[in-house]
């Protein structure tokens, strides 16, 4: 990856570094990136200290005066290469950098690479395909903050993003911030930001198509192209498909997990319905304009389907989920600013539409009520969809007051509109139709004072938004119950302050707080027809975060600490009276640990990598004695160790285990629901390992596996997840993914 930063005059280092990484100006952080420009001896064996040289030939490359004697450098146009590892160094935060190196060769998923970083829990609803979306430091899936291209995917009706639904192939870069919101960002997400980044288009001439068949009918076809029509116009295209018939064995319980005879129906079944089927196609074109600057647009369609399987001791022979996926987006960057400016804008608009459609019918045992029960009404079906459209526009203005000292301010708005559609022979299900709008402003201060070899640095920032929610309300015929049109109107705001002290580009200290808030969503408020009744009294979620890290990096040795306390009040939690379900203000939460990172390469064909989170994700709600029991898929312990070396040209061998602590899935901790079952178990591990091979400069070819020497494990969280209502299906055993891909 190669950043182009403008001059900035006489600043300091750590002004440069704090405004580089809130800038989507100065860095790129905020528009599409390339896997091609990123260069892999960041993660593999033989990488070495990230470069930054300078351009003298920039007009505002003018050599300090012999009267400078304040320690301030002087910064010219700077071209930073393999940057990752320096952006790591220099942020003031907690943030993870994720290169496609993570995820080529295998068949994982965005949020499998998502959740291999400390402090981040997957939760997956099936195999390939299906419903996935992570927890961070113990904050469920809808309160973290998705954006695709710097569009959030984060929908009006709330609920978690379905990171499943976006293939890995589309992406170039994925940044995780764990702690604090940046504010060109919007800066409100109790949960923290997963910010994908595509690939886009590059000057260089290429072409490569990819091929990877693997474990229980996976399979997937792929070929991308960049192309050059000027050295001012150039156009990045992909194709993708994959399928998987998802259907590895598995041992049911069904539905006995108590008591002293629970295992004695025990039976080893192989997962049925879980077919999967996806295609998407890209194009994203790029143009250089007068006065520096540069126009960026993508266009990305994607359709996927998957069956739906039973539930442990259920089957389930016709449910199936659809969704279409189509996304434009124009970012203008500004890429040689002159020598007079002081404030740098960078526009960008978005579109997105999102069809969700769901069909099942009278066979399908495990369509519970979120679905509408139809099992037993003889030759009934049930179809339901959703369109959800987003329009959103953003403004980030980087400021530049004096040397030591520069602002960034965000503008962004916001409208997202859903249409529902349901077809139900008897029990009805959809959503109520709404919309929203939201304006946001937000904004960060970056300061440093530079003191011989160290520098200290301080952040604040802060935000208010206003989101108007509404909904035409309407009848339900069979409960005889009636949501009456509603139009609210509320501010939302956050906070956040920091302070950091950098020595050299060796050591970075910095401690973080903030406090962030969040407006239910249209289904919280208004329900769901059908299954959730409508609560439009639910107020604010807020939650508040203090985090305090050190980093260290040398040519051969990076590592990382961070303490971090997270807590959530007044969330939303579905209380049931065994046929309908409200949402109330009732949840609340607190989860405090360390997080640990470290990398070694003690030689150039040989790296370590080790990953630890320990924490204790508390559950701070009153109702259901709840109180002081542990959070569901929150283990107190998880960790990845990894270890690759190439001791033969052209060839690479890696190998990873991943722990993770027994957990509970539901709220009440039962011993039926603890994972592992055995309670003389400590845990899980999963052995996986790959093996790489490039024997030119057109040929690629690796072979990897999962999970290697466990079972394949499915445990169900209740019959009815808060987040989806499809049953929870974990770690499918030994699953082999071969890859080769040609290039030119």
């Amino acid at each position: 990856m190669v950043f182009h930063v403008r001059s900035l005059g006489r600043v300091s280092l750590c002004t440069f570094c704090l405004i580089c990484i809130f800038s989507g100006t100065l860095s790129d952080a905020r528009g599409d990136s390339s896997g091609t420009h990123t260069p892999e001896s960041a993660t593999k064996p033989g990488a070495t200290q990230d470069s930054i040289s300078t351009d003298h030939s920039h007009p505002r490359a003018n050599p300090p005066k012999a009267s400078d004697t304040t320690g301030v450098v002087t910064l010219d146009k700077i071209v930073v290469t393999g940057s990752r590892r320096q952006r790591l160094l220099e942020t003031s935060q907690s943030l993870s950098i994720i290169k496609p190196s993570e995820w080529i060769g295998t068949n994982k998923t965005v949020a499998d690479v998502v959740a291999e970083q400390t402090g981040v829990q997957t939760r997956r609803y099936g195999g390939t395909g299906s419903f996935q979306t992570v927890s961070i430091r113990g904050v469920q899936g809808n309160e973290v903050l998705v954006l695709l291209d710097g569009i959030p995917l984060n929908s009006a009706m709330g609920g978690a993003v379905d990171l499943g639904a976006i293939s890995p192939d589309r992406i170039g870069e994925i940044e995780v911030y764990k702690g604090i919101t940046p504010g060109e960002f919007g800066g409100n997400s109790l949960g923290g930001v997963i910010n994908l980044k595509s690939k886009s288009s590059i000057k260089a001439q290429s072409l490569s198509a990819q091929t990877a068949f693997g474990a229980y009918g996976y399979q997937k076809y792929s070929i991308e192209t960049n192309h050059s029509f000027s050295d001012k116009s150039r156009i990045f295209g992909s194709l993708n498909y994959a399928k998987s018939d998802n259907n590895w064995p598995y041992l049911d319980r069904n539905k006995t997990t108590l008591g002293p005879s629970a295992t004695d129906d025990d039976e080893i079944r192989t997962v049925e319905n879980h077919h999967y089927n996806f295609f998407e196609a890209r194009i994203h074109p790029s143009f250089d304009m007068p006065g520096g600057r540069t126009i960026v647009t993508g266009v990305a369609y994607s359709i996927s389907e998957t069956g739906i399987p039973g539930s442990e001791g259920s089957t389930n022979r016709t449910a199936k989920h659809g969704q279409d996926l189509f996304v434009i987006t124009s970012r203008l960057s500004l890429e040689k600013p002159s020598q007079s400016s002081n404030i740098v804008f960078t526009p960008e608009i978005g579109y997105i539409t999102w069809a969700d459609k769901t069909f099942w019918t009278s066979l399908d045992e495990s369509m519970g009520t979120s679905h509408g029960s139809i099992a037993s009404a003889p030759n009934s079906y049930g179809e339901s969809k959703s369109d959800l459209h987003i329009v959103h526009g953003s403004c980030v203005a980087d400021m530049f007051f004096a040397d030591n000292l520069g602002a960034q301010v965000t503008i962004q708005g916001k409208h997202s509109q859903i249409a529902t559609t349901t077809h139900v022979s008897g029990f009805p299900h959809g959503d109520w139709p709404g919309n929203s709008q939201e304006l946001s402003l937000a904004g960060d201060v970056n300061g440093s004072l530079p003191v011989g070899r160290l520098s200290f640095g301080a952040t604040i920032g802060g935000g208010i938004q206003a989101i108007r929610s509404a909904t035409k309300g309407g009848k339900n015929e069979v409960f005889t119950m009636t949501v009456v049109p509603s139009d609210t109107m509320e501010y939302p705001w956050y906070v956040h302050g920091g302070i950091q002290c950098r020595f050299e580009k060796v050591l970075n200290v910095f401690i973080n707080a903030a406090r962030y808030s969040k407006i239910p969503g249209l289904r919280e408020k208004y329900g769901t027809n059908g299954a959730v009744m409508p609560n439009p009294e639910l107020t604010e979620e807020t939650g508040t975060t203090l985090e305090a890290g050190a980093r260290f990096l040398s040519s051969r040795f990076f590592a990382e600490a961070v303490l971090f306390r997270t807590e959530t009040h007044n969330g939303v939690v579905m209380l049931s009276d065994g046929n309908m379900t409200k949402p109330v203000n009732l949840a609340s939460s607190m989860t405090t640990g360390i997080e640990a990172s470290l990398w070694v390469q003690p030689w150039d064909f040989i790296r370590a990598d080790l990953r630890a989170t320990l924490q204790d994700a508390e559950n701070r709600t009153h109702q259901y004695k709840y109180y002081g029991k542990k959070l569901p898929n929150e283990p107190d312990l998880s960790a990845l160790g990894k270890i690759s070396f190439n001791p033969i040209k052209c060839v690479e061998f890696g190998y990873w285990l991943d722990y993770k602590s027994f957990f509970f899935r539901d709220f009440n901790n039962t011993d039926g629901w603890r994972v592992p079952e055995n309670k003389n178990d400590p845990g899980m591990f999963f052995h996986n390992a790959q093996i790489s091979w490039k024997p030119n400069s057109h040929f690629d070819f690796g072979i990897s596996i999962r999970n290697f020497n466990g079972n394949s494990f499915r445990y169900e969280e209740m019959a009815r997840s808060a987040e989806s209502g499809y049953s929870w299906i974990l770690y499918p055993a030994n699953e082999w993914c071969f890859t080769a891909g040609y290039s030119f």
